[in-house]
C-alpha cells in the first residue's frame, strides 16, 4: 500500500537518496503521473503538458533515475501460462 500525499514538495524532500518509480498515463486528453517512494506517493492529474509542476515531477524523476512502470498487471496474471497462447492481459 502506498500513502499519498497531496504536496509535491513533500515527497520531494522525503526522497533524499531513496529510489523511486513513476508512472505517465493519459486519459482523454488529461496526463496523470503517479510517483512513488517508498510507502509515500504522489498523484496529480494535468490539462496542460507544460504545467511547471508536471514538467518539474517528471525532471525530478529522470534526474534521479527512478524506474518508470509502463504498465501494471496482477501476478497472477503475469506469470500464468496460457495454453492457447493468448495474453491474459
Amino acid at each position: 500500500m502506498v500513502n499519498l500525499v497531496e504536496d509535491w514538495e513533500v515527497l520531494q524532500e522525503y526522497a533524499g537518496d531513496k529510489q523511486g518509480y513513476y508512472q505517465v498515463l493519459s486519459t482523454d486528453g488529461a496526463i496523470e503521473v503517479r510517483v512513488a517512494i517508498g510507502k509515500l506517493g504522489f498523484k496529480e492529474q494535468f490539462d496542460n503538458n507544460a504545467d511547471l509542476l508536471l514538467t518539474r515531477t517528471l525532471a525530478f524523476c529522470r534526474t534521479r533515475k527512478y524506474v518508470r512502470i509502463s504498465e501494471t498487471v496482477r501476478d497472477g496474471f503475469f506469470a500464468n501460462k496460457n495454453p492457447k497462447g493468448n495474453r491474459p492481459f
